[in-house]
């Protein structure tokens, strides 16, 4: 009973583990940080409070359907089978006990995507590079940060290493000295890289140019990662134009020099989902771009945080559905922050609402009308267009973004479909990279398919 209540417990955390992961990590360049330290670049989006405890119920759903399909497996691909206990009358219980017991079914609660496993085996790391990261909530998801860094080559994945909340861990290894039998533990290798190739820009489309920017920390891995996405021509740097904006003046390259706002770019966490608690942080990001005034020339605005792989020319091809829209929602729980859509007459509205304030450096109607001390940017800016500035229509699209709290739940693997503007999160150069080939791969390959 007690382990089947770890396994639950583990499954219904999931969700905050993926954010409790990358916190602790012992060697952040080596793969994904979900959650930015400082609480700026990378905002856990809090829905609408009346959809916050939704939410929770939601997480809560999704892990214990993914624990009923581990239980109902009838067959574990390489690691502890089932008893074979007989369905006698009273034994029913028995059996689902024993395969709920069963350290990892690959392919059981969702596709596995990863090579096959060693199961209840132990890679010894030989001598090299390795590291480790805590709360890691499956051996599919230690299998995709392994591919996501290019040294590493095997990985092991500890069921229960004795951590609070989700016990889970992940080593990551550069080689392998040694094999053995261990019960709890998943080991494996990562899914073949695919070779990278500089994506499609989107400029000059009929759907409408793009005015892409990105709000960067001074000091950590978002300058080195943006620098790399403008060598590449990827990310914000595939737009119609493209801005950084910073609270210091940096040249990100020879024609990039970041837009200074007045600001430290530090903020603290709370609300219902522990978000970075950033509302006031953009509200001065909002007044320099509306100052500034390069947006006018557009017809859309894009803002993407660093972390996030962004596909402009996917979006390009989507916002045919949608001209005349006032903003497009990225998730059926409220607009989150790693990517944000919104129509030039849009921010117009927000900036008349700047001109109503003695000063203008906040949107006088939406600061006033609105407690939002708990609340990340994109809950502000949700709520301060739609209900307060009344900026209409606003369609939902979920193609927008794929990360964890909305539901994309293989978010690290970067293969939803041809049509996926962007996932999220991804802060080192080399897993950015491979999320964007797996991306691009997984699209040619479908585009194939279809054109067969």
């Amino acid at each position: 009973f007690h382990s089947s209540l770890k396994t639950v417990v583990c499954s219904v955390l999931i969700l905050s583990c993926t954010m409790a992961a990358y916190r602790e990590s012992v060697d952040t360049s080596a793969a994904y940080v979900p959650v930015d330290v400082d609480g700026v670049a990378d905002e856990v989006a809090a829905p609408a409070a009346a959809l916050a405890p939704r939410r929770g119920l939601i997480a809560a759903a999704l892990a214990a359907t993914a624990l009923v399909a581990v239980g109902a497996a009838t067959a574990v691909r390489g690691g502890a089978q089932s008893q074979g206990l007989r369905q006698l009358p009273g034994t029913a219980d028995l059996q689902i006990k024993a395969e709920v017991e069963a350290t990892w079914v690959q392919g059981g609660a969702f596709p596995s995507q990863a090579p096959e496993m060693d199961v209840d085996v132990q890679y010894i790391g030989a001598a090299g590079w390795g590291t480790n990261y805590d709360h890691i909530p499956t051996p599919e998801m230690c299998a995709a940060m392994c591919q996501g860094v290019e040294k590493c080559n095997a990985y092991t994945w500890v069921k229960d290493a004795g951590l609070p909340g989700c016990p889970s861990q992940c080593w990551l290894m550069e080689g392998i000295s040694e094999k053995k039998p261990l019960k709890g533990l998943v080991s494996g290798k990562p899914p073949t890289r695919k070779p990278f190739a500089p994506p499609p820009a989107s400029k000059g489309k009929a759907s409408g140019s793009l005015y892409c920017f990105a709000l960067m920390v001074p000091e950590g891995y978002e300058e080195g990662l943006l620098k790399w996405q403008h060598d590449n021509k990827a990310g914000i740097f595939g737009c119609d134009q493209a801005a950084v904006y910073s609270n210091k003046q940096l040249t990100i390259a020879p024609a990039v020099v970041t837009q200074v706002v007045n600001s430290t770019l530090k903020c603290g966490y709370g609300g219902d989902s522990m978000s970075a608690l950033n509302s006031w942080i953009f509200i001065e990001v909002w007044r320099k771009l509306i100052a500034v005034g390069d947006y006018k020339k557009h017809d859309w605005v894009v803002k993407v945080d660093p972390d996030a792989v962004f596909f402009p020319d996917r979006l390009s091809k989507l916002l045919v559905k949608y001209q005349g829209a006032g903003y497009i929602n990225n998730c059926r729980y409220g607009m989150h922050g790693p990517i944000e859509l919104f129509s030039s007459r849009a921010i117009d509205a927000l900036a008349a609402d700047y001109k109503l304030s003695w000063d203008g450096k906040a949107p006088k109607t939406c600061v006033t009308k609105m407690d939002f001390g708990q609340w990340g940017e994109d809950m502000f800016m949700d709520q301060c267009l739609s209900k307060i500035l009344e900026v209409k229509p606003v369609p939902t699209d979920s193609t927008l973004m794929c990360e964890s709290h909305c539901e994309c739940n293989a978010w690290y693997w970067c293969n939803e479909g041809p049509d996926m503007v962007s996932y999220h999160p991804f802060k080192s150069i080399d897993s950015f990279k491979n999320c964007m080939a797996n991306a691009m791969g997984s699209a040619a390959k479908e585009t194939k398919h279809m054109l067969h």
